[in-house]
């Protein structure tokens, strides 16, 4: 039988967070960890252009973001950013969306996260001494999308994921280090090379390797919003999905990567057959007459 269950959003408290949600002014507030970031190099606000109300764009020149120090305690084991950023690649010259680095070589990066060549993510994370450098595979990444990117450290493995998904990761071990003359920027390193180009939307740090199921809620929490969840089995066998009040026009059904499996029109019927959608969580959108409603849910076929 045919069911969904609806996902319960418990996002992990972040050690550093910024919203990026102002209209104006030269300074980033910190919403958590105190360390507010100033705007250098021409950063613009968007009040409403961010994947969830605001976001800061950068113009890929010179723009940058400059942080506190944003260091994790010392000696700890565990990093996390997670992000949101929507790239406009206009050339395939590496394009950095956070930093912390003490010097210009690969060896002197703390923490950074890059788009290469306009096609894969390179992670850069110093502990136990070294520096280690993992990428990504190249695949498609598009301008103007926006992706959900998070690099993590558990001081046992490195890892990538974009949209929920595992890109890419490693083995690593040992302590990170303590440097708090190196200062964390966004959108560049913070003298301003290798400057990324696009819109950057609510960033946080963490000092701990986040898990896939607090990757998945960071993901699905903010476009999470009031469509109900169906608890029980269909009972027509059909594979109907039985919609919430509303005059629904629309259902799109995305996997963890946001590609769309499912993209069938309603003509105001109050539920939905959905045929070969995978086993596993799911992003379920529902629109009509102005209204657009998402949510995270599991399916299963079982």
């Amino acid at each position: 039988m045919n069911f969904l269950s609806g996902l319960v959003i418990a996002q992990p408290a972040p050690r550093f967070h910024w919203l990026l949600d102002e209209s104006n002014g030269t300074m980033a507030s910190s919403y958590i960890g105190g360390e507010p970031g100033l705007l250098q190099g021409g950063v613009q606000w968007a009040p409403t252009g961010g994947h969830h109300q605001g976001a800061a764009r950068f113009d890929g020149v010179d723009d940058r973001i400059v942080l506190g120090s944003c260091d994790m305690p010392t000696g700890g084991g565990g990093f996390s950013v997670s992000l949101w950023v929507k790239p406009d690649f206009v050339t395939g010259m590496d394009r950095t969306v956070v930093a912390k680095t003490i010097g210009p070589n690969a060896a002197d990066h703390i923490w950074t996260l890059t788009f290469v060549n306009a096609t894969a993510l390179r992670f850069n994370l110093r502990a136990g001494g070294t520096t280690t450098e993992l990428q990504s595979p190249p695949g498609t990444l598009f301008s103007g999308v926006w992706y959900h990117l998070v690099a993590s450290y558990d001081g046992a493995q490195m890892r990538i994921h974009v949209n929920g998904a595992l890109v890419a990761s490693t083995t690593k071990s040992g302590a990170l280090g303590f440097h708090p003359q190196a200062p964390a920027s966004l959108g560049a390193f913070a003298n301003g090379t290798a400057p990324f180009s696009g819109w950057i939307d609510d960033v946080r740090i963490h000092d701990t390797g986040l898990s896939d199921m607090d990757i998945i809620d960071l993901l699905f929490a903010s476009i999470a919003t009031d469509i109900e969840a169906v608890h029980t089995p269909y009972r027509d066998g059909t594979g109907a999905l039985r919609l919430p009040p509303g005059a629904w026009e629309r259902v799109q059904v995305r996997d963890m990567a946001g590609r769309v499996i499912v993209d069938q029109r309603l003509d105001g019927d109050d539920r939905a057959v959905l045929t070969a959608i995978p086993d596993g969580l799911v992003l379920v959108t529902l629109e009509g007459r102005g209204l657009r409603h998402s949510a995270p849910l599991f399916w299963s076929g079982r």
